[in-house]
């Protein structure tokens, strides 16, 4: 069969997509990999078909003035008030995924007169794909499925902020169905349950840590992906201490008490330990750093499948891709969240199965996180913890093992025409 992947322009959002790809590629099916032309190069790097549709994205800071005058614009989701121990979802649900939508997927056409929707709904209907298999935040995929007349289903990257939302609301009145609804009218639809939530969804959040929201799903194993790489030659030595494996992402750009913590600072601190710091960074992280002590080793990027089998522990800020690499190798983890959803939610599943420690926001000094760290480095139930956590992830079926169902599904639900329940 033919399998189309629609994700939204980020390798944040392809990653996770690749080992399932790979798995449908190696069952026999053909396969592609639709997203703006942004995200082409990571898509053939991975050995996969890149469709670029669309123009590629204006990243283009916004001015102090523009962002003024957007923060003074009246938000009419601010008045929902979630549970407080769901409050982080939706905050992060409504301040962060939801306003992006419009930016990647805008409902009216640019100087060129079609919307990525358009090119998309084309695509399908020229590829004829069987199976659509879509990110949550692509929003016109279901409406591309539709009208190719394709089976489709959301394959999830996380935590299913999408569905969890709509339990919110009203039907009809959540916000999700507000910014799919044009999309879909452009193009002769209406939005309905399929339009959002897909016929089905694949899910590789583990049962512990998954939204308990009741939808058909087929489970999947998450499987690390990090893109590929030469092996650095220190990284065949064994290390002569304990090595730790520092990937803070936005962390360093938290805020305690005290202010911002330089990401110098916190290696200085750090480096008081017993122990080798890898620390991953980019460019312009390197280019403050200055002079370090002799046991931290910064590099700008090595794939976390090859480094994580050399750690005893990580500190990161709890992104899904760094979870599942050091679930895998079923390495302690040191999670730095923030207040963002799924990290927070990811941090506390961590530290409730005993695979590692989280560092409260509130108190993230240092000091705190050098006290922290030591235990996981010294307390063997932390190794434990890991290995339990490990098993989590491999008691799912792995993705060779869900081609099966995707083809069992897809079939029934497959029309050799598109939906012609256009209005």
């Amino acid at each position: 069969m033919r399998v189309m992947f629609t994700i939204l322009p980020a390798t944040a959002h392809l990653y996770p997509v690749v080992p399932l790809a790979w798995a449908l590629k190696s069952a026999g099916h053909d396969v592609c990999v639709v997203s703006q032309p942004d995200l082409a190069g990571p898509i053939t790097a991975a050995g996969l078909t890149a469709v670029g549709l669309g123009d590629p994205l204006d990243h283009t800071p916004k001015t102090e003035g523009e962002e003024e005058s957007e923060s003074e614009q009246p938000d009419p989701w601010d008045n929902v008030v979630p549970s407080a121990s769901e409050a982080h979802l939706w905050d992060f649900f409504h301040r962060r995924i939801l306003p992006a939508l419009p930016f990647y997927y805008p409902a009216e056409p640019g100087p060129g007169g079609v919307t990525f929707t358009d090119e998309l709904v084309a695509f399908a209907r020229r590829w004829k794909p069987d199976l659509v298999l879509w990110d949550p935040a692509c929003i016109p995929s279901p409406i591309a499925a539709r009208a190719a007349g394709a089976a489709h289903a959301r394959l999830l990257w996380g935590l299913d902020y999408f569905a969890w939302s709509r339990t919110l609301f009203a039907p009809g009145e959540d916000p999700l169905t507000g910014v799919v609804r044009p999309l879909a009218r452009r193009h002769g639809y209406e939005v309905d349950e399929e339009m959002l939530l897909g016929q089905w969804t694949v899910d590789p959040v583990p049962p512990r840590l998954a939204l308990p929201l009741g939808l058909p799903t087929v489970p999947v194993r998450m499987v690390p992906y990090n893109g590929g790489s030469e092996i650095p030659e220190w990284l065949l030595e064994h290390p002569e201490r304990a090595r730790v494996c520092v990937s803070l992402g936005v962390t360093t750009r938290e805020r305690s008490k005290e202010g911002h913590i330089p990401l110098g600072e916190l290696l200085e601190g750090l480096a008081e330990l017993d122990a080798e710091l890898v620390v991953t960074a980019n460019a312009q992280q390197l280019a403050s750093l200055g002079t370090l002590p002799e046991n931290v080793r910064t590099v700008d990027y090595v794939p976390l499948t090859l480094l994580l089998p050399s750690c005893a522990a990580i500190l990161h800020h709890g992104g899904g891709g760094t979870f599942t690499a050091a679930a895998t190798q079923g390495v302690p983890q040191l999670i730095a969240p923030g207040v963002r959803g799924d990290f927070l939610d990811t941090a506390r599943y961590v530290e409730e199965r005993g695979a590692g420690l989280v560092v409260d926001t509130p108190r993230f000094t240092v000091g705190a996180v050098r006290d922290q760290l030591a235990r996981i480095l010294t307390e063997p139930g932390f190794r434990k913890g890991a290995d339990v956590l490990r098993q989590d992830l491999l008691d799912q079926p792995g993705p060779a093992d869900i081609v099966a169902e995707l083809e069992r599904r897809t079939f029934p639900l497959r029309r050799d025409e598109g939906d012609g329940n256009a209005v």
